[in-house]
């Protein structure tokens, strides 16, 4: 089911502090009328690792947990950097399917298994052939019974518009922007994106690129564009000048940590049975934890190695998860973490 959102607010909201949320699709947040939240289903308690012997493998265990089923849709992601798979995972989520990591010229074994098992009507690779070359794109060409599609682009901020564009048509009433300078809050935004239906845009600190502009400026229906993170990732004057183009909330934080537990807050109902938890330090494990998060209506948080912040515990507790998921090895979540985590677990 669907949502729409309602601003009562001023055109820029800065989102000060961590409400409940008011229904499935959109928080109490920015003061919207509140709608009911529909029960979430009942699963196993418990606190889940997913990891492997690389990122690649982390990827594709992470589709086998989430679509066990199959999926009519596969996206291919550079394993190297972060952008395009996080400006992928919403448009991923959108169409029920997962992002598995490849690296420039070759599909690692184990990813390469998880398309033949998902056996997908087609794949979709995102970033141009400085990401993932022509050979890779004629490796799995056999793999797909439809079509192979690449959506490249000049660079990362080219690549979200374009995947907004054509994964999300002109259906799109809100739009998730991040920076696309570092990773941590594009992955919470993809998360959140994904269960709003909604893309993610990357912008600059300081500065729209030209195909957002662009892009925002042929969809005149946007109502509603939630920027993650806060100043120091994305500037004051970058809102300024998105809020020419719709009513624009800010979902800030202290720290990246903090972020994430906003924007969980902002889009999502409390009692989730199923909460996704990543490093907010490295990200290559956490690539295809969003649309991962997304097939299952569940937000992403982000600890570090060893620790939690108060932010975290606090959507933890909101959260009331049955089952959490813990994204990667214990080189980049600890052991004595994942322990931690079962006390945050529903009784």
């Amino acid at each position: 089911m669907r949502f729409s959102t309602i601003i009562l607010t001023s055109t820029i909201v800065l989102l000060a502090s961590m409400g409940p949320a008011a229904g499935a699709h959109a928080a109490v947040a920015h003061n919207e009328v509140a709608e009911t939240c529909p029960p979430t289903e009942s699963i196993p308690p418990g606190v889940e690792r997913i990891s492997g012997a690389d990122r690649f493998e982390v990827s594709a265990r992470t589709s086998a947990r989430s679509f066990p089923g199959g999926a009519a849709v596969v996206f291919l992601a550079t394993g190297s950097g972060f952008a395009d798979a996080l400006s992928g995972s919403a448009a991923a989520g959108h169409l029920h399917g997962p992002v598995l990591l490849v690296t420039k010229d070759s599909v690692p074994a184990s990813v390469r298994a998880e398309i033949v098992r998902l056996a997908p009507r087609d794949i979709v690779i995102l970033g141009g052939t400085a990401s993932i070359s022509s050979e890779v794109e004629r490796s799995v060409s056999g793999l797909a019974t439809g079509s192979v599609k690449r959506i490249s682009g000049d660079d990362r901020y080219d690549v979200s518009a374009r995947l907004a564009s054509q994964m999300f048509g002109t259906d799109v009433d809100t739009v998730y922007v991040a920076s696309g300078e570092v990773f941590s809050d594009a992955l919470s935004a993809a998360a959140a994106a994904g269960d709003a239906f909604a893309p993610v845009l990357l912008v600059q600190k300081n500065g729209v690129p030209p195909e957002i502009a662009r892009y925002l400026a042929a969809r005149g229906d946007v109502e509603h564009i939630i920027i993650v993170g806060g100043p120091s990732t994305v500037s004051d004057a970058t809102a300024l000048t998105l809020a020419a183009n719709a009513p624009t909330q800010r979902v800030p934080g202290p720290d990246r940590y903090a972020v994430s537990a906003a924007t969980s807050a902002n889009q999502f109902c409390a009692e989730r049975s199923m909460v996704f938890v990543a490093s907010g330090e490295v990200f290559p494990d956490a690539l295809s934890g969003s649309a991962a998060a997304i097939a299952f209506g569940s937000p992403v948080l982000l600890v570090s190695k060893n620790g939690i912040s108060l932010q975290v515990e606090q959507e933890l507790r909101r959260l009331d998860p049955q089952r959490i998921i813990v994204l990667g090895g214990q080189d980049t979540i600890s052991k004595s973490l994942e322990d931690k985590l079962a006390n945050y677990l529903r009784p």
